[in-house]
C-alpha cells in the first residue's frame, strides 16, 4: 500500500505539473515569446575629421537609448582605422555594423530596407548605406582679407585629409584660387594661424578649432561637393542580428538622436540641429550638391585628389574621369 501511496503521490504531482502548462499548450500567445537576447558589434571608423568629441563615444550614447527600447539586445562600439578594419575584413572577421566614410572599402554589406537618403550609398536601385552625420567644407576668411569674384588671390591652404576631396569641392562650388598649398588638417590649420595667407580651405573641425582660440574669421560653406558624410551599414552575417542592427540605423536616424549631433559640432543630413553658432548654424543651412559612392576604393580616393589639384593649378575644369564618378 505505501508504494501505491507513493506512486500515486508522483501521478499527482505530474499532473499538476502538467496543468501548469496546458493553457500554454491550449493558447501559445498566454506566455510571451522569449526576446532576442545578444550583442550587436559595431566598429567606428573615422575616415575625416569631426567636429568636436567622439563620434564612437556618440554611438554608444545612443546604443544605450537603443538598448533601453530593446530589452536583451546590446550594442557594443570598437574603434578601428580603415586599413585595420579592411585587413579584417579580408581575413573573414564581419562586424554586425559599420560606421564609415569613404576610402574604408567595406565588404559584406548588405541591402537596407530604406528609400534613399543619400545617393552615395546607393548601388543600382538598392540601398547600401545610409548617412548618420556629415561633416562640410567652407571657406575660412582671416580678419581683413576677401574674395573678389570667387578668385582668392595669393595663396589658398588647402586642409586634405586621406582620402577627402576639398579641391572638388572648391572646383564644384564655383571658386578658384591663384596658388594652392595643400596640406594635412592639423599642418593646415597651424600654416593658417601662424601665418599670414588669408584664405584657408577646411572644414566645421577648422571652425571649431579657431573658435576656441578667439581667432577672427569669416566663413563660406561651399556647397557644390561634398564627401563627407559618416555612412553606417549592416555587414553582419546572421538574418537575426541583422534585423537588430538595421532597427538600431532607424534609431539612429531618429530625430531625438540627430538633434543631439551639436554635441559632436557635426551636422544631420535631414536637418534639425540647432546651433547658437552662426557659422556652424550656417553649415548646417548648406545644401551640398554633388557627392560620391561611399564604396570608392582608396586607391580612386587618391586619384581624384592628384587630378583634381593638377586641374586646379592648371586653371581647367575637373576632368571626365572625375565627372564620371560624381552623383
Amino acid at each position: 500500500m505505501k508504494i501505491l501511496r507513493i506512486t500515486a503521490g508522483i501521478l499527482l504531482a505530474a499532473c499538476a505539473a502538467i496543468a501548469l502548462f496546458l493553457p500554454h499548450a491550449q493558447n501559445p500567445g498566454a506566455f510571451p515569446a522569449p526576446s532576442y537576447k545578444g550583442i550587436i558589434t559595431l566598429w567606428q571608423i573615422d575616415s575625416f575629421e569631426g567636429g568636436t568629441g567622439s563620434r564612437k563615444s556618440f554611438l554608444l550614447k545612443a546604443a544605450r537609448g537603443f538598448e533601453k527600447e530593446n530589452e536583451g539586445v546590446l550594442v557594443t562600439a570598437l574603434s578601428y582605422t580603415a586599413e585595420t578594419a579592411r585587413e579584417h575584413m579580408k581575413n573573414g572577421s564581419f562586424p554586425d555594423l559599420i560606421s564609415y566614410g569613404a576610402g574604408t572599402e567595406p565588404l559584406n554589406v548588405q541591402p537596407l530596407n530604406k528609400m534613399s537618403y543619400a545617393a552615395g550609398g546607393r548601388v543600382e536601385n538598392s540601398v547600401y548605406a545610409v548617412p548618420w552625420c556629415r561633416g562640410g567644407y567652407c571657406l575660412i576668411i582671416r580678419e581683413g582679407a576677401e574674395i573678389k569674384d570667387n578668385f582668392i588671390r595669393g595663396n589658398l591652404i588647402v586642409s586634405q585629409g586621406e582620402y577627402t576631396q576639398p579641391v572638388v569641392a572648391l572646383e564644384l562650388s564655383g571658386y578658384s584660387a591663384e596658388s594652392y598649398r595643400v596640406l594635412p588638417p592639423k599642418e593646415a590649420y597651424a600654416a593658417f594661424t601662424g601665418g599670414k595667407d588669408g584664405v584657408m580651405l577646411g572644414t566645421q573641425r577648422d571652425i571649431v578649432r579657431l573658435s576656441n582660440i578667439g581667432f577672427q574669421f569669416g566663413v563660406i560653406p561651399l556647397t557644390g561637393f561634398n564627401d563627407l558624410y559618416q555612412y553606417i551599414s549592416v555587414t553582419g552575417e546572421s538574418a537575426e542580428k541583422n534585423v537588430y542592427a538595421e532597427m538600431f540605423i532607424d534609431y539612429l536616424l531618429s530625430s531625438a538622436v540627430q538633434e543631439d549631433l551639436g554635441a559632436l559640432s557635426m551636422f544631420s543630413v535631414y536637418g534639425g540641429v540647432s546651433y547658437a553658432d552662426e557659422k556652424l548654424a550656417a553649415m548646417q543651412r548648406a545644401e551640398c550638391g554633388k557627392t560620391i559612392s561611399a564604396f570608392l576604393s582608396a586607391d580612386q580616393l587618391k586619384g581624384m585628389q592628384e587630378l583634381s589639384l593638377a586641374a586646379a593649378k592648371g586653371g581647367k575644369e575637373l576632368p571626365e574621369e572625375i565627372k564620371n564618378l560624381l552623383l
